[in-house]
């Protein structure tokens, strides 16, 4: 499947009388008004439908309106969309998930993965009802797609990067496609630790799904602020340090030294009683002793592995794409990287790995638990297909039946190296 609906190729002349930046913003404003088509098509709606609220008649509905209703139909038939789906009686809004125990609610929200053990421990005290949560910077705030998707079946989100104050984010282009894969230079856009609270704590606390906060800055200082904001806020259950972000200025320095790394870890550890779980960066010099020194400073799980560095060329404009320049490579391109990574820290820690880069099925899944990760992390695959992350959760509950296991839990770590007895 590629990783988005194909864009026909529109050739728009450069104006040697402006700038080069005048004549790339003429060029963002077209692109602009496409983006607006397809929003509208993703509603299926005409322009002026979109523009006025009223139906145009005797217009066919588009191709891809019919297979986003034939998609939401299919989820809303599994047992609703979670805005129409009341709440059953035992049901729980904390990360443990719903009790099966009530008939009522084993009735009305019956999914593939009911019955089977799925839970894990995807940090030091955080234990989650299943392995599947989202990577972040992929899945906004978790709301956006809470419109889609019942979240409260995923074992966690991970909402976008959060700084301590507000960030526009990088100059465009900040996308680029590249084989099984793409290129992002977004640059942590965020509205601030503050607002973020502010604007979607009560929104996570309905959403019955457990919040793990990314925290991102350019000094200790900045980390220890964001969690101090973000105390108190409803439905966070754990941090996720981002030290390893590659397209902000000196976003990988503490993730690329363990001293460092090790530093930023132990500050936050000082500030939170909740469970802090530090990124690892794959274009570190040794990303196993950056791991080890954030156990050692008392992270209680790493995630396994941020972006890898990449740039592409526009050879007509002789320039890189991106407007950085460089930018974090992810989706399947970057899989058998990630899974190398986990295999190796794994070994190197006792604590809880996350692991994270390309996983767009339950297959892929299995590899990462299999390498020694407890959890995983679906992060690009959600631009091609928002239900990728429900799938991952289904294939995994249909491993565990056909292979008779106790649990999910009885793969992890099956590929690691036997240690003898």
């Amino acid at each position: 499947m590629p990783w988005r609906r194909f864009r026909k190729k529109v050739e728009r002349s450069i104006d040697v009388s402006k700038s080069i930046e005048e004549s790339l913003d003429d060029a963002a404003d077209g692109e602009s008004e496409e983006d607006a088509a397809e929003l509208a098509e993703l509603d299926d709606a005409s322009l002026l439908e979109a523009a006025t609220g009223e139906p145009e008649e005797d217009r066919a509905p588009s191709e891809l309106g019919t297979r986003l209703r034939d998609a939401l139909a299919t989820e809303e038939q599994r047992g609703g969309l979670p805005s129409e789906r009341p709440l059953a009686r035992g049901t729980s809004r904390s990360h443990e998930g719903p009790s099966e125990e009530d008939p009522r609610a084993a009735k009305r929200v019956r999914y593939p993965e009911s019955g089977v053990d799925l839970s894990v421990e995807a940090a030091r005290g955080l234990r989650l009802k299943n392995p599947v949560m989202t990577a972040s910077g992929t899945f906004g705030q978790g709301v956006e797609y809470a419109e889609l998707i019942d979240v409260s079946r995923l074992g966690a989100i991970v909402n976008k990067g959060t700084t301590p104050n507000p960030r526009p984010g990088n100059p465009q282009y900040r996308i680029a496609e590249t084989p099984s894969g793409i290129l992002n230079s977004i640059g942590l856009e965020n509205p601030g630790a503050v607002e973020v609270a502010r604007r979607y704590g009560r929104a996570w606390a309905e959403l019955g799904v457990p919040v793990i906060v990314n925290v991102a800055g350019y000094s200790v200082e900045d980390y220890v602020y964001v969690v101090h904001e973000m105390t108190g806020t409803p439905g966070v259950v754990a941090y996720e340090l981002n030290v390893s972000c590659p397209n902000v200025r000196g976003g990988m320095l503490f993730g690329c030294d363990p001293d460092l790394a090790a530093d930023v870890t132990r500050a936050v550890k000082a500030e939170t009683d909740l469970p802090v779980i530090v990124k690892l960066t794959p274009n570190a010099p040794d990303v196993v002793a950056v791991a080890r020194a954030c156990e050692e400073a008392g992270a209680d799980g790493l995630t396994a592995i941020n972006t890898v560095l990449g740039m592409r060329i526009d050879t007509e404009r002789r320039r890189p794409m991106l407007g950085t320049g460089s930018g974090g490579l992810s989706g399947p391109a970057i899989r058998p990287i990630a899974v190398h990574i986990t295999y190796q820290v794994a070994q190197a820690v006792s604590i809880p790995v996350i692991g994270a880069g390309g996983v767009t099925s339950a297959q892929d899944a299995l590899e990462f638990l299999m390498a020694g990760a407890s959890s995983v992390q679906v992060g690009t695959a959600t631009f091609a297909d928002p239900l990728a992350p429900l799938r991952v959760i289904e294939g995994l509950a249909a491993y565990v039946r056909e292979h008779a296991l106790g649990s999910i839990r009885e793969v992890i770590g099956t590929a690691l190296p036997r240690t003898p007895e």
